[in-house]
Order: structure tokens, then sequence, then C-alpha cells
């Protein structure tokens, strides 16, 4: 029974609507076709800033794994020029070591030597 007022409602709802005239169902079709449109050209904008931000994320991401290409490259020569730096200083103190030894080994010759012209005389 609650359905028959609905029904009579919406027939008087739609009445008024079929008294529409024929130029303002035209007039509300345009703007709605305006209306359309303008969604469509939104769409197609956003469409295209979402391809222009991919495409810079592409770019960034290859700038990024470039970047770390390079550290890594940087980080192995680092560490080689380290370890030759530890081998010149190994080097250096071999040396150091051999010139100590050699000095040492002058100074006992000299003073036999000394020790020599000492008892002669």
């Amino acid at each position: 029974m609650s359905e028959q007022p609905q029904k009579s409602s919406r027939v008087g709802e739609s009445a008024p609507k079929a008294g529409h005239p024929y130029a303002q169902i035209l007039q509300l079709n345009q703007e709605l076709v305006q209306n359309l449109q303008g969604l469509v050209d939104e769409h197609e904008t956003r469409k295209k800033e979402l391809e222009e931000l991919r495409f810079g994320h592409d770019q960034a991401r290859a700038e990024i794994a470039r970047l770390q290409e390079e550290l890594r490259h940087a980080n192995q020569r680092d560490a080689e020029r380290h370890e030759q730096l530890r081998q010149l200083e190994a080097e250096h103190v071999d040396q150091l070591g051999a010139m100590s030894a050699h000095l040492d080994a002058m100074r006992a010759a000299i003073e036999r030597y000394l020790q020599q012209g000492r008892k002669a005389a």
C-alpha cells in the first residue's frame, strides 16, 4: 500500500519533466555534453601528468642506480688505495728497520775501531 503513493508521486514528478520544452532539454543535454567533455579533457591532462611523473620517476631511478654504481666504484678504489698505502707504510717501516740495523752496525764498527786505537796508543 505504501508503494502506491510513491508511484503516484513519481508520476507527479515526471509530469513536470515531460512538460519541459524541447529547447530546455536540448540545453541541459548540451551542458551535460560540455561537462562530460571537461571531465574527459581533465582525465587526459591527468593521464599526461601521470606519464610525465612516471618518466621522471624512471629517470630518477636510473640516476640513483648510476650514482650507486659510481659510489661502489669509488669505494672499491678507496679500498685499493688504502691497501697500497698500507703496503707503502710497511715498506717504509722495513726500510727504516734496515737503516737502523745498518747504523747500529756502523756504530759498533766505529766503537771497535776506536777501542783498537785506544789499545794501540
